[in-house]
């Protein structure tokens, strides 16, 4: 029923688009150049585990320039673009994102390697420094396992694994607070303009998000929001191994504070399905609280997320964090953060670490 709903909203976003052509252009798009760059340093406590001594001071960067442009229709629909580029991409994928959009009465398509709509339309708990929901902190408190963001363990977005594969999003307009969106992704594949192989990865996969926002005063705000996502498991695989997952998550805003949290369980394997060796079956949860005054905002939260990881062992990975941050808006675009976090990971084969990092930074967004 899902995938019935997901292929007629395929059918009439092609539609749309094509019917979109009539219109006549009052200028042809213009790219212009956003992004931001945050400059990190801190030091970090690591217990450290077998060999290696990761207790230290370091520099870390995290930047990315957006090359974005759009354009209006005489008939009033618009049409846009967005290629995003990473700077750090420790040898993975140099563009980060590349879509094009298209806005109207019916809402917003999207198609292009940019997030689900799940994950897009996802709420999580409050942090204003270096984050603690699917972030940056096993760059600074060394993880012996192999759990990431893929998973619960690390992350209550649902990814497991499609992260930014080439996919048809549809969103719709806001109606009393609610909004609709759904994904449609061909393939867990990226950067590939080859047709989909049912034998090599995920295929067929259904993303679905749903919020609802309501501001029932001037600073006070209610957001809910729901996900789910879902593929059919490649052909070589015998057994049924599909891709699936479920995500809660709300904030809700009152005098300035900020309260959130989120819940998300997984079902996958990694490299598109084919390593059924091992698992992303997990689940994971964050709480926070923030308070924003004047050009100052500070927030608490925690994460607690496990993982299956290897099938053959028994025992599952664990991750729990807790993270205390401080922002300050220096100036218009320039923000000063400081993080002061507490990490304990334990890999399923009872391997653990834990660690104390003081991590500040400078953002300036452009």
């Amino acid at each position: 029923m899902l995938r019935t709903m997901t292929g007629r909203l395929f059918l009439g976003a092609i539609t749309i688009l094509l019917s979109s052509a009539n219109g006549q252009a009052m200028e042809k798009v213009s790219l212009g150049l956003e992004g931001s760059f945050t400059q990190y340093f801190g030091y970090v406590d690591n217990n450290d585990f077998g060999t290696g001594d990761f207790t230290g001071f370091d520099i870390k960067a995290d930047s990315e320039v957006a090359f974005t442009g759009d354009t209006t229709l005489e008939n009033g629909l618009q049409f846009g673009v967005e290629v995003i580029l990473k700077a750090e991409s420790a040898g993975a994928d140099q563009i980060d994102g590349t879509y094009m959009w298209n806005e109207g009465g019916y809402g917003r398509i999207e198609i292009g390697q940019t997030d689900n709509a799940a994950a897009t339309m996802h709420y999580s708990a409050p942090d204003v420094g270096l984050g603690i929901n699917d972030s940056d902190i096993a760059d600074w408190v060394t993880n012996p396992g192999g759990g990431d963001a893929d998973s619960g363990f690390q992350s209550t977005y649902l990814f497991l694994g499609e992260d930014k594969a080439t996919k048809l999003t549809w969103f719709s307009p806001r109606m009393a607070g609610l909004q609709l969106g759904m994904s449609y992704i061909p393939e867990f594949e990226r950067d590939d303009n080859s047709q989909p192989d049912g034998d090599a990865a995920y295929r067929d996969g259904v993303s679905v998000g749903l919020n609802y926002v309501h501001e029932f005063s001037e600073g006070t705000e209610l957001a809910i929001a729901g996900g789910f996502l879902t593929a059919d498991n490649p052909n070589t695989v015998t057994r049924d191994a599909s891709a699936e997952g479920y995500s809660l998550g709300f904030n809700l805003t009152l005098s300035g504070f900020t309260i959130g949290g989120s819940y998300a369980s997984t079902e996958g394997n990694p490299s598109g399905g084919t390593d059924t060796a091992i698992s992303l079956d997990g689940s994971g949860f964050d709480i926070g609280i923030a308070y924003a005054f004047d050009a100052t905002s500070v927030s608490v939260s925690y994460y607690q997320g496990e993982v299956e990881g290897t099938v053959a062992i028994a025992d599952d990975s664990n991750n729990e964090s807790v993270m205390a941050s401080v922002a300050h808006e220096m100036g218009p675009g320039i923000t000063a953060i400081a993080s002061l976090f507490h990490t304990r990971f334990e890999a399923e084969t009872g391997t653990k670490n834990e660690g104390t990092a003081l991590v500040g930074g400078i953002v300036l967004e452009f």
